[in-house]
């Protein structure tokens, strides 16, 4: 397995959507293990985040691959992207239930790091994502590590 990531500034603010998120948009049976997130305020806004499954897609219009960590590994192509909110013609489906939720204060640069060590599987064609669960900063800077 090998290491991607990819780090990108959110701007969506509305409640009950994703801000970012990990995909795969595809059925190919690639094993996607999700090891870190962190979000990180670029306003000075209180803000609640979650972290959750989607149980739809959504639509993408701009998505990005991950990057390789490693300098020699190869480039991802349709296995797994991220999208940052302002790139889905259709939100996707959240699930109600978070693996973490925060809360964090009105200060510019606080934020959290979350990280799983047995990962998070991604399921093909679904997504894992950072949920706005109340009307939070207008920039957040997020990121996100895959084992694939």
């Amino acid at each position: 397995m090998a290491i991607y990531s990819i780090a990108q500034r959110a701007t969506n603010v509305t409640t009950a959507q994703l801000t970012f998120d990990v995909a795969s948009p595809t059925a190919s049976g690639v094993l996607a293990l999700i090891t870190e997130v962190g979000v990180f305020l670029g306003a000075a806004t209180a803000s609640t985040y979650g972290i959750a499954r989607t149980t739809t897609l959504g639509t993408r219009t701009t998505p990005t691959a991950l990057i390789a960590e490693a300098q020699n590994m190869p480039a991802l192509t349709g296995i797994t992207l991220i999208d940052s909110a302002i790139a889905w013609s259709a939100q996707p489906t959240i699930s109600g239930t978070d693996f973490r939720r925060i809360g964090l204060p009105a200060t510019i640069g606080t934020g959290v790091i979350w990280t799983f060590p047995r990962g998070i599987q991604l399921q093909a064609q679904l997504a894992v994502g950072i949920v706005n669960r109340a009307t939070n900063s207008a920039l957040t800077d997020c990121y996100a590590v895959v084992d694939i």
